[in-house]
């Protein structure tokens, strides 16, 4: 009854993932929707290796960073079996974001305050080996202890790559007042300032990372979680999560609207451009830009777009950002995806965890999947020529939508499996006929 068993599986898989998009806002219809993987410990992200298999980052039982690898060689949206475990470390969780550019990958290990560099092996199942670390000390009870990371090849400097990290706000609402040590990487302990972005150069080319000319990028930020270079423009976009209010109830909302920013290649690592954070940002529902001084917007670069209530339903607590992939449908291309963490409402349901898309221009926002539609937060959002990944970090659950250009729609393609199964029970199990 195998074949039997492995049918009900990918039906059940393709049925229950089907109804996640937000119609009708969103056309499902262009899309297949499967459930990649599910029962997973925390996914948090992903990154496809060179071979097409799946690289995500998982947490088990919240303490551990682990790195494994699944395929999907039929791409039928749905993971061959159970994961390969490439990386782990029992101390470090848990574990945000997995990023390369290069020859390694980089986690950010929120457990360790670190962000670790991990060699591949000769072969893509080959366990992965931590090559160094940039290491974070921070003072007790810092708010924003949290490793946002995006990097990008450097120009001009064959085998090293760039690195971007936060270092986030002290505070809530008001701007930090203690440095946050960093070392690692040949880097000797550097006191950083709170509030930042910074962008460290790491030589690749040796057998252990090399870190050199550690730069500010941007200040006035609060909680930088989601990064992305733009592959194109080469621009680097970000997402930071806005000051909260300061009784969190299931009722209250925040004082700022989350924000989208961008710092244009020419000026990254150039100029330390500046967006607001304590003193200068949009109000939460209103988008009044609110000064809490006279000349407190002066010489802040503004917002792209700012993330309000769609049709009543909120989005706050930002986490992942991904770019459109390249085949979506052309209402959804060359704009930005983001995840959002959120909190409990009113109805005891998350009614903040949205998927939002921010169109090409950054006129509009639509919440491709609803918030509460997921069982808890899609933390990690990757995106791939023609699909998205969506990692749901409580749900335990991976979701792949892909652009139906060259798919089947998701009923073809379930009376194609059917017929498929069906030929096959038929095979094994019906008359047979002599020759």
């Amino acid at each position: 009854m195998k074949l039997s068993l492995c049918c009900f599986l990918v039906w059940a898989q393709v049925l229950s993932a089907s109804n996640i998009l937000n119609t009708p806002s969103v056309d499902a219809t262009l899309f297949r929707v499967t459930q990649f993987a599910t029962g997973l410990p925390l996914p948090s992200s992903a990154i496809k290796a060179s071979d097409g298999s799946l690289l995500v980052l998982l947490s088990p039982g919240y303490g551990t960073s682990q790195v494994v690898r699944f395929q999907d060689l039929n791409s039928d949206g749905v993971a061959d079996g159970a994961p390969t475990i490439l990386y782990s470390n029992a101390n470090a969780g848990p574990a945000t974001q997995i990023r390369q550019a290069g020859k390694l990958y980089y986690i950010a290990e929120f457990g360790n305050t670190a962000i670790t560099a991990l060699a591949p092996g000769v072969s893509p199942e080959d366990p992965l080996q931590a090559s160094g670390s940039l290491k974070f000390e921070y003072a007790p009870d810092y708010a924003h202890p949290t490793p946002g990371i995006a990097v990008r090849p450097t120009p001009d400097k064959p085998g090293s790559i760039d690195l971007i990290f936060n270092v986030g706000s002290q505070y809530n609402a008001q701007a930090s007042t203690s440095p946050v040590t960093v070392s690692g990487f040949g880097l000797a302990p550097t006191q950083l300032q709170g509030d930042s972005l910074y962008m460290i150069t790491i030589d690749e080319t040796g057998d252990v990372p090399i870190a050199s000319n550690l730069r500010q990028v941007a200040g006035g930020i609060r909680n930088v979680y989601g990064m992305a270079f733009d592959p194109i423009s080469g621009d680097l976009y970000f997402a930071d999560n806005a000051i909260d209010e300061d009784n969190v109830t299931n009722f209250s909302e925040p004082y700022q609207a989350d924000e989208l920013n961008r710092i244009p290649a020419a000026k990254l690592g150039t100029e330390v451009l500046q967006f607001g954070f304590p003193n200068c940002y949009p109000e939460y529902r209103s988008d009044t830009l609110i000064e809490t001084n006279p000349g407190a917007c002066n010489g802040v670069t503004q917002s792209l777009i700012n993330f309000q209530p769609v049709s009543g339903f909120r989005s706050e607590g930002p986490t992942e950002i991904a770019f459109s992939p390249a085949l979506f449908p052309a209402l959804y291309r060359n704009g930005i995806f983001v995840g959002f963490s959120g909190g409990t409402g009113p109805e005891g349901t998350n009614n903040q965890n949205p998927v939002v898309f921010a169109n090409s221009t950054f006129t509009e926002l639509i919440h491709f999947i609803e918030s509460g539609t997921l069982s808890h937060n899609p933390v990690g959002i990757y995106s791939t020529a023609d699909s998205l990944f969506i990692l749901d970090w409580g749900g335990g659950s991976i979701y792949q939508i892909t652009a139906l250009a060259d798919v089947p729609e998701p009923a073809v393609w379930l009376l194609v499996s059917s017929a498929l199964c069906f030929f096959g029970l038929r095979k094994r199990f019906g008359p047979k006929v002599s020759a």
